[in-house]
């Protein structure tokens, strides 16, 4: 059986698609047609079911995913544990959100391949619960977050910082700086809400039924630029995590204020999978996270 075939079928699985995936690991696409031919005959099963254009995994194909993942893996620990170059390689595929990927990912990632130059960087942005299914399913590396802490039976916390979710508007805001603003003087502004699976939204919604608030003047807008944006036209006002609005908040554009009893507290966090073995690129990752947020960055955020 070829490791590079089942390379081939781990990115087809990923892609649902072999022309993608042929893009991505430099083949033409004739050449992982085959590659897949001959991981079935050998298998002796359909590893994959074709609709249409797309290529979804079979039954058999989905039981046989988590093995794949496991010899790739497998190869990989091997070459770093008889290799003498202790200087990390590879691919890290990194998943994260988009406010963490926006604002303080680049420097992070800057100094992170000083460090480890000879790295390739796989950067997925997606939503939180989709970046830990592609966790759970091998196909990222390593998970950055904004969320509740929380006990994950298949997942490990490797690194944790709390972070906090203040309400923001524009410096010029009637309510900027305030403090212990009452709830209901919030039904007066137009309020720029993320996404509903957006972690942080989540924590305002429990809160706002907790204290039995109702807000009708809203745009829900999953693009944390644009909510940027309005905020800096006075155009509305919202909450957001402190490290993301650091650079406006310092050049005095916005504000911040906060709410009675709107208490929205979170923590940065990168997971790895427990049954993931943790490559030198992956770790040295997480030292780098660790060394970014020293007591005085952290602070800020």
């Amino acid at each position: 059986m070829e490791l590079r075939n089942i390379k081939s079928f781990i990115k087809v699985a990923e892609f649902e698609n072999f022309s993608k995936a042929a893009e991505v690991l430099g083949y033409a696409q004739s050449t992982i047609t085959l590659q897949i031919q001959q991981l079935e005959q050998e298998l002796g099963v359909n590893l994959f079911d074709r609709i249409g254009k797309r290529v979804l995994l079979s039954e058999k194909g989905r039981a046989f995913l988590s093995y794949a993942n496991d010899m790739v893996q497998l190869e990989a620990e091997a070459i770093e544990t008889v290799s003498e170059n202790t200087t990390p390689t590879g691919t890290l595929r990194i998943g994260t959100i988009e406010s963490i990927a926006s604002s303080f990912l680049p420097l992070l990632l800057e100094e992170y391949l000083k460090k480890c130059p000879q790295v390739h960087l796989d950067i997925i942005i997606g939503v939180t619960l989709e970046l830990y299914d592609q966790l759970e399913k091998g196909n990222l590396d390593i998970i950055f977050l904004a969320d509740r802490p929380a006990y994950h039976p298949t997942l490990k916390t490797v690194f944790s910082r709390p972070v906090a979710v203040p309400f923001i508007a524009s410096a010029e805001h009637p309510l900027a700086n305030q403090k212990n603003v009452p709830p209901e003087r919030l039904t007066e502004e137009t309020i720029l809400l993320t996404e509903k699976n957006n972690n942080y939204r989540q924590i305002f919604d429990e809160l706002a039924i907790q204290h039995g608030a109702s807000f009708h003047h809203t745009q829900e807008i999953s693009s944390f630029a644009i909510i940027l944006h309005f905020l800096q036209k006075k155009m509305g006002i919202s909450f957001l995590p402190k490290y993301a609005t650091l650079p406006i908040l310092q050049e005095k554009n916005l504000a911040l204020f906060t709410v009675a009893g709107f208490d929205i507290k979170m923590d940065l966090l990168i997971f790895y999978h427990r049954q993931k073995w943790v490559t030198p690129a992956m770790k040295y990752f997480t030292e780098t996270a660790e060394e970014f947020f020293s007591p005085s960055a952290e602070s800020e955020t």
